[in-house]
């Protein structure tokens, strides 16, 4: 068995070894996405799918407008057509607690990708999706405000979204787990900055992109919780305001030990103010 740490933006694998040898834990290996989410709840969440006949769960989203969802850049990069437009391929779903069924399909008409998004350095990655229509907004489809606050260390947060729940632990070797049906909700804290580089630099073996104050925040909650591949582009949101304050960018490993790391939202302020603008009715 190859002997790999995988590294990962959440939305897809950017290297893959079959297993990935762990030390021994006791924790519960079916817990990376946390729980069941309850019915309706996030409604302001988004199912990023692709495909044509058949349907495959991609990134999440968040709704940000009626006409405007916000995810991660990189989630985008393999829907970009050469003349750059979006490719037809890429849809999204609202109101339903599941990716692959129940409330709506949204037409998307195009994007926008942060200017300084870096996809060496896995820096500003933020887009916003434009839809076609306007959304209907009900009880089950709400959208979400930002907060541009400076938020630190042990601030309690949510995450909800579809990415893969494993992972499963087959004689001390990871593998991960099919995605679910159902929409994941997982409690955790955001985690200060320097708390943050000394886990990361520690779980990575100083592999991984250092991490910026500025425009990243991180949250941990144990080995064995965390985020996955597909959980990329779904919103940070603070519980104390149920305020955005970040977007699911990437990771060292699934719930291997290391921290998430999420696009601050204050981090790219501008950008969204600018985009949000030129939308406004």
């Amino acid at each position: 068995m190859e002997s790999l740490t995988v590294f990962l933006l959440f939305g897809v694998i950017t290297a893959f070894v079959s297993g990935v040898p762990l030390p021994p834990s006791d924790h519960q290996p079916f817990i990376i996405g946390g729980e069941d989410a309850a019915e309706g709840s996030a409604p302001y969440m988004v199912a990023l799918v692709f495909g044509e006949r058949v349907m495959f769960q991609l990134c999440g989203a968040s709704l940000i407008s009626r006409r405007l969802m916000l995810t991660a850049a990189h989630c985008l990069e393999s829907f970009i057509a050469d003349e750059g437009g979006l490719l037809d391929t890429l849809h999204s779903r609202v109101g339903s607690n599941q990716w692959n069924s129940g409330g709506t399909m949204v037409a998307l008409k195009g994007y926008h990708m942060h200017p300084q998004w870096d996809s060496i350095n896995i820096k500003y990655d933020a887009a916003v999706l434009v839809t076609k229509v306007p959304v209907h907004l009900t009880d089950r489809v709400a959208l979400i405000s930002m907060s541009y606050d400076f938020i630190e260390g042990n601030e309690a947060v949510l995450v909800s979204g579809w990415g893969r729940t494993g992972p499963r632990f087959d004689e001390n070797v990871i593998h991960l787990r099919p995605t679910p049906d159902d929409k994941q909700v997982l409690y955790m804290d955001t985690l200060d900055y320097d708390k943050c580089q000394e886990l990361m630099k520690i779980a990575s073996n100083s592999r991984a992109p250092p991490v910026q104050r500025d425009v990243e925040i991180c949250t941990f909650h144990s080995r064995g919780h965390g985020m996955c591949v597909g959980d990329s582009g779904s919103a940070l949101v603070r519980l104390s305001t149920k305020q955005q304050i970040g977007i699911v960018s990437w990771g060292y490993g699934c719930a291997a030990g290391a921290p998430d790391v999420y696009v601050r939202i204050l981090g790219v302020k501008d950008f969204l103010e600018f985009t949000i603008a030129l939308y406004e009715d």
